[in-house]
């Protein structure tokens, strides 16, 4: 019983820690320097050329984007893309820096 009543107040204690630091950190401002290029970006595998070694991923919005290095790549599989905005509104110009496997897919 003894050990029941201290867990529950351990785990109360941790979730009110917890909210005292969300809310402190919601209330702290960002420097007006602070700018963040990259987003990232979930895509799905609906090409794969391995003689180019050129893997396509549609996003979902219908973009296509496209990455070298094809080793393990399937088609429907979920790719994580971090992008690079590089600086602009459009994303007609983004890059892919970085491209990992985050599961698969389905296909319809």
């Amino acid at each position: 019983m003894k050990t029941t009543i201290t867990v529950i107040i351990t785990i109360i204690v941790a979730i009110v820690a917890c909210m005292l630091c969300t809310a402190m950190n919601a209330n702290t401002e960002q420097p007006a320097t602070c700018e963040r290029n990259t987003y990232a970006l979930t895509a799905k595998v609906v090409e794969i050329d391995r003689e180019r070694d050129i893997v396509t991923c549609e996003d979902y919005n219908g973009n296509l984007w496209e990455f070298f290095g094809c080793e393990d790549w399937e088609i429907n599989d979920c790719a994580s893309l971090l992008m690079d905005n590089r600086g602009t509104e459009s994303v007609h110009d983004d890059t892919i820096t970085h491209a990992r496997y985050s599961g698969w897919t389905l296909s319809k």
